[in-house]
């Protein structure tokens, strides 16, 4: 469903889910309707942007105390050469990325521009894993509270975290290739991982994994069918 087939209720609603700590009148200025009509609607939704709010610093806390695992997640680690050797995680970056080659990619705000947010992970001083996103974020996106963030998925995080869906995992062994290759210098074979991040059945980014092949193995929990 795209963007502009909401009706001003459902874009309402959107937005304050998307992001609860937008104010009713940047709201209303994005829908192009009045801070009013906006109360309205979230008062008839029950929804509550402050509550939204202390729901996500809630959330974000219980992510970051869990360290409880699924069974059946697949896992992803450090060949046993280098198992021993720490990891070190660099801060989140951030850089313009191209529209055109990203049309699945819905924009919520006309102001908004697509950008690549990504983190890497090093070991030995060689990249290992670079997690990055593909999403629309506000021009003006304040770069101090980038840097205050932990993880890539903090910034999911703000974007509702109780009504993101991710689609499948794909995984696949290629060669790195721009922007990823900067990097990857000298490296033959990566495994990409890719999925799609759905806000209220929207697209609103594509999360990539780039995991470095000579360093990484893949543990897949119960049966792999080929």
């Amino acid at each position: 469903m795209a963007i502009e087939e909401l009706t001003k209720k459902e874009q309402i609603i959107n937005f304050a889910q998307s992001d609860p700590f937008l104010k009713i009148s940047d709201i209303a200025e994005y829908v192009q309707t009045t801070p009013r009509y906006v109360r309205t609607i979230l008062s008839e939704a029950n929804i509550s942007l402050m509550k939204l709010r202390e729901k996500y610093a809630r959330n974000m806390e219980k992510r970051l105390k869990s360290d409880e695992h699924s069974e059946l997640q697949a896992k992803v680690s450090l060949r046993d050469e280098y198992s021993y050797n720490s990891l070190v995680t660099s801060k989140i970056e951030i850089e313009k990325a191209d529209e055109n080659l990203y049309p699945d990619i819905e924009r919520f705000r006309e102001s908004d521009e697509l950008v690549r947010i990504f983190q890497i992970q090093s070991v030995d001083d060689k990249p290992y894993c670079i997690h990055e996103l593909i999403t629309y974020m506000e021009r003006d996106i304040n770069r101090e509270r980038l840097e205050n963030l932990e993880s890539v998925y903090d910034l999911l995080g703000r974007k509702g975290i109780n009504n993101l869906q991710f689609m499948n995992n794909i995984i696949t062994i290629e060669s790195p290739s721009e922007p990823v290759n900067r990097h990857f210098q000298g490296v033959d074979n990566i495994i990409l991982n890719k999925r799609m991040v759905l806000l209220n059945k929207i697209p609103i980014g594509i999360e990539k994994m780039y995991i470095r092949a000579d360093l990484a193995k893949v543990e897949f929990a119960g049966e792999l069918v080929i």
